[in-house]
């Protein structure tokens, strides 16, 4: 079962933008599951790229706001 979500699991991983959640440790994640590097890397930017528009709505909702 962790082989056919790691993809998904690994992209949802990195888009939750908390501390220790993000690209470093979605690398890892990626290693220690053996993914190849042609999966892993883009699903990790796909991840990041997520997180940093979560940000970047909650940041934009923050300031309106005030």
């Amino acid at each position: 079962m962790v082989r056919k979500y790691r993809t998904l699991g690994l992209c949802v991983l990195v888009a939750i933008p908390l501390p220790g959640t993000g690209a470093w440790t979605g690398a890892l994640v990626a290693a220690v599951l053996d993914m190849r590097l042609k999966d892993a890397v883009p699903t990790i930017f796909l991840g990041v790229c997520i997180a940093s528009a979560i940000m970047t709505v909650v940041t934009y909702g923050a300031i309106h706001i005030l």
